[in-house]
């Protein structure tokens, strides 16, 4: 990676792809990075760097304070440890156990490893890129996270990093993603101003897109929902908590959505209109609200499996237990249930690349391989007449005939259009219930 300086822009779209490539498994890093950074070959550079700073350090670096590493004063240990939320007054917890359990609490020692590896990163960021992104990154959910809350250290002093607003004109590009709303063809009917938008949902009459942004001067994700009949943009949550990946209920009162926790994510339900949430799962690990059932019963839930994998559980709404769905050693993410609640449509790599399956629900076991070369983050149409997915910047649609009890059949495969589509653990894009508009997290072009 050159030593010269990079703008704050610049390392936010590093420090993000850092983050979600930590998520991986290290053997599937490369790929995810390949994917993510596009034909941007300095992008691919400078995050591969970082990345094998992360990975390199040696073992006995894991016994040393990242703040003593730094050359800083020592940070109080125990202090990193208090960094618990207290719920709101009024917050109503639902336990989610699954039967059998679907995955043991994390290891104690992680905290540790996450400090020492802060070091190393930040350390060779100030070496390389300049004291503005060595403020940068000690700004970023990235640091905050690996310093499991604590005051990130200020490398250089007194330096103003502007990080833009949600509603600007050009706040939809400011860090190198947009949020477009595009027809059947790909050609684009409006820009939802956002600032590094993330899983946008059409509401179940299409009217509404809920998704997660960042807000003027956050380093954390907020809820927003734009009408798009009127424009008008409300933030549904505000706060610190890295809220995102919202999921409409059916008849579009509720949003569900992730939420930080002390370990992870946990999901949480609050009426779209605004009010109190509840909580809805918490479990170690992450979590992510990934489908409703259509009759409101249940959500789909990618469940954190370890080992950067993940499986698909199914956590009812009357607040009985978690149940796996789909729970191997593979990566099992972006569930979609089909309109008539009979099918579930996801992504898996166990043939060694993400591959679309739909299988049989509530009992899976009659599975039918819909991309034979590889495909990822299908998405349902209204009527269930078509399925979506996404194969790199193609979005293929594939016609169906469901009928009875049989099987659904895969009639046809079509590539709609070509769009710079934003790949990531969760799916980036949706439908109209019509099948007509398309709403696509974009990588800006370069």
């Amino acid at each position: 990676m050159p030593m010269t300086s990079m703008s704050a822009d610049r390392w936010r779209m590093v420090d993000d792809v850092i983050q979600r490539a930590l998520m991986c498994e290290r053997e599937r890093r490369d790929v995810f990075v390949r994917e993510a950074c596009g034909s941007d070959d300095a992008l691919r550079s400078e995050v591969t760097s970082l990345l094998a700073a992360h990975d390199g350090a040696p073992d006995d670096f894991l016994e040393l304070p990242a703040a003593h590493m730094l050359g800083l004063e020592p940070l109080d240990l125990a202090e990193l440890h208090q960094s618990s939320r207290d719920e709101a007054p009024g917050v109503v917890s639902r336990s989610v156990e699954s039967a059998p359990p679907v995955r043991a609490p994390m290891e104690s020692v992680r905290p540790r490893l996450i400090r020492a590896h802060t070091a190393v990163l930040a350390s060779l960021v100030t070496i390389l890129v300049g004291g503005v992104v060595g403020v940068g990154f000690a700004r970023s959910p990235l640091f905050q996270r690996w310093t499991n809350g604590a005051p990130a250290p200020v490398l250089v002093p007194n330096v103003d990093v502007h990080v833009g607003d949600q509603s600007g004109a050009d706040a939809s590009d400011q860090e190198g993603l947009t949020l477009a709303i595009v027809d059947r063809t790909g050609v684009p009917v409006r820009t939802i101003p956002a600032r590094r938008p993330w899983t946008p949902r059409f509401s179940p009459d299409g009217q509404r897109v809920a998704y997660g942004a960042f807000g003027s001067g956050r380093s954390t994700s907020d809820v927003w929902v734009t009408d798009l009949t009127s424009g008008e943009t409300r933030r549904l949550t505000d706060d610190d908590d890295d809220s995102n990946d919202p999921r409409w209920s059916p008849d579009g009162g509720t949003l569900a959505y992730s939420v930080a926790a002390e370990d992870g994510k946990d999901i949480v339900e609050q009426p779209a209109k605004g009010g109190v949430r509840h909580v809805v799962a918490r479990r170690p690990g992450n979590q992510f609200p990934s489908d409703w059932l259509r009759d409101g019963s249940a959500l789909l839930v990618m469940d954190d499996a370890g080992r950067g994998a993940h499986d698909i559980v199914v956590l009812p709404a009357d607040g009985s237990p978690a149940w796996p769905y789909v729970a191997t050693s593979a990566d099992e993410t972006a569930p979609r249930i089909s309109p008539d609640g009979r099918w579930v449509a996801y992504t898996s790599d166990e043939s060694g690349k993400p591959t679309v399956y739909v299988d049989s629900y509530p009992q899976p076991g009659r599975r039918l391989m819909i991309s034979n070369d590889g495909g990822l983050h299908p998405v349902w149409r209204g009527d269930g007449r078509e399925l979506y997915y996404w194969h790199g910047d193609e979005l293929i649609a594939v016609s169906f005939r469901v009928g009875g009890d049989a099987s659904p059949t895969a009639a046809e495969q079509t590539v709609l259009f070509r769009a710079p589509y934003e790949s990531s653990i969760n799916t980036m894009y949706d439908v109209s219930p019509d099948g007509r508009r398309f709403v696509i997290v974009e990588r800006r072009s370069r």
